[in-house]
């Protein structure tokens, strides 16, 4: 079969590759579209979960596709035909991490992949055994292949509301007006925030926030903490959330977060980045940081919800969709935002 293979963001490959053969536990997926997450283009990332530089192939998880294939031991709940989307990450159920909670902390969800050496950037994909007991979920009709790609994405941004809950009316400032910050700002509307500001460098992308739901929007070249608070009655923010990884973004965040407030690290900077923290600052304002990391079976059952419902608007976020070949266009169109790039799609049955 042909499949992306990643050596950098500026050279990948559609390459002619091993089609292994599906197992009695597994499940055979015909995909019809993959979206390109900021994770598939952060080279440090790639590389380093390779452990070696070039030719890495298993990248690509955002994935929806058709069954085309199931093993003889494979029960009823899966059948050749059926649309449905994948996770490459699934828990064991069993560990400390799973039983409090934190399931997506859970060291076989983070180990666990897609059978083969390559991803969701390619004509199928195989699921291991333990991925068809817990990690496929079928479409509903009025969910297309295209839409479906951002479950993934939108069940991570519900799992940051855990940890950082707009409900009740809060203030609550999105730094960052990418397709996580602009999910963000859906799902906070959702939650129940009272008042919503997104910042960011590119204007544009603050259109699209306003037509989705922000109150406000602020220039992230400027001084964001203190637009902030102009905008919020002089308060800082009850839920501040970065979803840009840069320092400055970082910082910007620390300084904009009101008394009691929570600040949610959704996106990681460069782990050779440490950030300098004040914590006296944090400790006399009562300030709450957090984290949060992938989605779970739950969030992901709860994003396929709000998108088969229309609460969400994924579709206002695909500004491109590309065939298999043109691979290395829509990680270039990610990693250097152009041409209005927000969201990329690939589709793999195409060449």
């Amino acid at each position: 079969m042909k499949a992306a293979v990643y050596y950098k963001n500026s050279d990948v490959r559609i390459e002619d590759v091993d089609d292994i053969p599906v197992d009695a536990g597994e499940v055979k997926v015909k995909v019809m579209a993959c979206g390109v997450c900021g994770s598939d283009v952060m080279e440090w990332y790639r590389i380093k979960k390779a452990g070696r530089p070039g030719g890495i192939g298993a990248f690509g998880h955002e994935c929806a596709g058709i069954v085309c294939e199931v093993g003889p031991k494979v029960g009823k709940h899966v059948q050749v035909g059926d649309r449905v989307v994948v996770t490459h990450h699934v828990p064991c159920n069993t560990c400390n991490a799973c039983h409090t909670g934190h399931t997506t902390a859970c060291q076989t969800l983070q180990s666990t992949k897609f059978k083969h050496n390559y991803g969701a950037y390619a004509e199928h994909v195989i699921l291991p055994e333990i991925n068809v007991d817990r990690g496929i979920f079928k479409l509903p009709d009025a969910v297309s292949f295209d839409e479906a790609t951002f479950v993934e994405p939108l069940g991570c941004v519900i799992r940051g509301k855990q940890f950082a809950s707009p409900s009740g009316g809060k203030s609550v400032l999105i730094i960052g007006a990418g397709l996580s910050g602009l999910l963000h700002v859906q799902a906070a509307r959702l939650n129940g925030a009272g008042f919503i500001a997104v910042s960011d460098i590119n204007p544009d992308r603050l259109e699209i926030a306003m037509r989705l739901g922000a109150d406000a929007t602020i220039d992230g070249a400027g001084d964001v903490p203190k637009q902030f608070k102009e905008l919020n009655g002089g308060w800082g923010a009850d839920v501040v959330i970065m979803t840009a990884p840069v320092p400055a973004c970082v910082k910007q965040a620390l300084a904009a977060a009101g008394a009691g407030g929570t600040i949610l690290f959704f996106a990681p900077t460069n782990p050779d980045v440490n950030s300098e923290i004040n914590v006296w600052n944090l400790w006399q304002k009562e300030i709450t940081i957090t984290h949060s990391y992938a989605a779970d079976h739950r969030n992901l059952e709860t994003a396929l919800r709000w998108i088969a419902s229309k609460h969400v608007n994924v579709k206002a976020m695909i500004t491109h969709v590309l065939p298999l070949g043109k691979t290395q266009d829509g990680f270039m169109l990610t990693a250097q935002p152009r041409d209005g790039s927000l969201k990329v799609i690939i589709h793999p049955q195409e060449p």
